[in-house]
């Protein structure tokens, strides 16, 4: 029975592919870094108080003053794999994790004076969130499916009659990557401004699972006579008990192998692995703005961000080295560009487009995955109409398309295409402050994958709203 072998694979999925818990933007990325954003989308044009993260440039095209947006989002995630055409599952078999972010905080600042800006921006810019799989993964049972029949096969040919068997398997997981920018920009010619800022990301990685209760319907005269399913470590405790007060050489002997045997089973399909990840990384950023009349234009660049995460491992049941502790692997952002248009049709009407591209194949993933991704590209739309002098109602509809390949996605790795619509309200409490409501969801691509053991059938929700509070001094 090769039982190690299947638990180890497990580890190896769950560590090397498991990604971040994005919500918008790219497969490292979160570009929602305020409730702007969430409210009308499309912002690689702003001159407003987001604009030290979705526009740098455009903060020289700002007035005087000191701005501070001070935001929370807070998102319901699930993702799932139903299982189809499997000798082993039912058709529809369905497996869930759900994932929740209580809390996305973010803050931007700038300072203008005459034609120079500085701004400055803190937030988490990938993952956020924990995803749980209390019921395990498809892939799990699959690749322990074979053994457990082997053990089966085996405790048969020893007079056991062993027809089923079962264990259970749990995951928790969750990843952030936290971003500190600064950077300044400056207005010449009236019309132009360039930007140059750097960020830097520390990111963070945790893991706990495990693998345990095995249990068996064996067929044991006066121990387990109707063969209902039993927990191994109960039989092992059970037949060592007998032991003791065998009265009998002979039964003694017996009933301690048996108890061995179950022990040992139990033993070979039981891990538990606690491991934390970190890393840091900074990531150079430019930026070009041109601003003529109702006309905004917008660019950015972030170059590559080499991160290379260290294991900090409490606990690792498998034989494989690269959980061990002090182990290194990268896992990197890529580089990314932003442009934006803005135009005003009218003095309280609003017209947003931006175009958002992730050199993914170029970058360093975790466990060469970017061997399996070609580059992502997203499309980002929004309006904005001001009424009744204070308040302002937006919305936007944001397009993702990933570049992935079946190499890359699995059922612990389920990063797919998507279309997002975001809406909500401003209201001007005072003219140095501004609240904004806003309300996310996304819609995922269905995304069937030839499996051993089937076809995987993968799909995510994502809902989420955000409170923000706007100043100027």
């Amino acid at each position: 029975m090769r039982l190690d072998k299947a638990k180890s694979t497990v580890c190896l999925l769950a560590i090397a592919t498991l990604n971040t818990l994005s919500v918008a933007g790219g497969l490292n990325t979160n570009t929602n870094q305020s409730v702007l954003f969430q409210r009308s989308v499309a912002r690689d044009a702003s001159t407003d108080v987001d604009a030290p993260y979705a526009n740098p440039s455009g903060t020289a095209f700002m007035e005087d003053g000191l701005y501070i947006s001070a935001n929370n989002q807070t998102f319901w995630q699930s993702r799932e794999t139903t299982v189809e055409k499997s000798p082993i599952f039912k058709d529809g078999t369905n497996f869930k994790g759900n994932a929740f972010v209580p809390s996305l905080p973010s803050v931007l600042v700038t300072w203008h004076h005459g034609n120079f800006a500085l701004s400055g921006h803190m937030g988490v810019i990938g993952g956020g969130g924990r995803v749980n799989f209390d019921d395990g993964i498809p892939s799990f049972y699959a690749l322990t499916y074979a053994p457990l029949k082997q053990m089966e096969a085996a405790l048969a040919e020893k007079g056991l009659t062993t027809t089923n068997s079962s264990i259970d398997v749990s995951l928790e997981a969750s990843s952030y990557i936290f971003g500190a920018t600064l950077g300044a920009a400056y207005e010449f010619n009236k019309m132009f401004s360039v930007y140059a800022g750097a960020r830097f990301n520390y990111a963070m990685n945790s893991y706990d699972g495990s693998v345990a209760n095995l249990r068996l319907n064996s067929v044991i005269p006066g121990v387990n006579p109707e063969g209902k399913m039993v927990e191994a470590s109960t039989l092992a405790e059970t037949f060592a008990t007998l032991a003791e007060s065998a009265k009998t050489q002979e039964e003694k002997v017996q009933y301690a192998t048996l108890s061995g045997t179950f022990e040992t089973l139990d033993d070979k399909m039981t891990m538990d692995l606690e491991l934390d990840q970190t890393g840091f990384g900074i990531t150079p950023i430019v930026g070009l703005g041109f601003k003529y009349k109702r006309l905004t234009l917008g660019a950015k660049f972030e170059y590559n961000t080499s991160i290379e995460m260290e294991n900090d491992t409490k606990k690792n049941d498998t034989p494989l080295e690269q959980f061990n502790d002090g182990k290194k692997d990268h896992n990197d952002i890529p580089s990314f560009l932003a442009i934006g248009i803005n135009y005003s049709l009218l003095d309280n009407l609003r017209l947003a487009f931006g175009y958002h591209h992730w050199f993914d194949s170029k970058a360093d993933f975790s466990g060469d995955l970017e061997d399996y991704v070609d580059d992502t590209n997203e499309f980002l739309y929004g309006v904005e109409v001001d009424f009744l002098t204070r308040f302002t109602i937006s919305g936007g509809v944001q397009v993702t398309r990933f570049g992935i390949k079946d190499g890359y996605i699995s059922d612990m790795n389920i990063n797919i295409s998507s279309t997002s619509f975001g809406f909500g309200l401003a209201y001007r409490i005072t003219d140095w402050m501004r609240m904004n409501l806003s309300y996310f969801h996304t819609l995922y691509q269905d995304y069937d994958e030839q499996v051993e053991y089937g076809i995987d059938v993968y799909n995510r929700d994502s809902r989420g709203f955000g409170v923000g509070l706007d100043f100027r001094i």
